[in-house]
């Protein structure tokens, strides 16, 4: 009985997990399909991978991220522009 629960707690925790994952995938796959970052040291504007958009640091502002431009090397906060 009590294994049967943990089981069951698994199979549980497990999909709670999963259904985060696609949430996260999908909202960083429309993100940087739709927006793009423009540098304030050059003007260059440039688009992230998803994996660079979903670990790329929030400033506590809205539509703001800590990047690195790929052109100049700045790094800093940049606001997320859309297309």
């Amino acid at each position: 009985m009590i294994q049967e629960n943990l089981i069951v707690g698994f199979i549980q925790s497990l999909l709670i997990l999963l259904i985060a994952f696609i949430f996260v995938y999908k909202y960083s796959d429309i993100r940087t399909k739709t927006t793009h970052f423009v540098c304030p040291n050059c003007a260059s504007r440039f688009k992230l991978s998803k994996l660079k958009f979903i670990l790329a640091f929030k400033t506590g502002f809205l539509n703001e991220r800590i990047v690195e431009c790929p052109k100049c090397g700045y790094r800093g906060k940049m606001p997320i522009v859309d297309d």
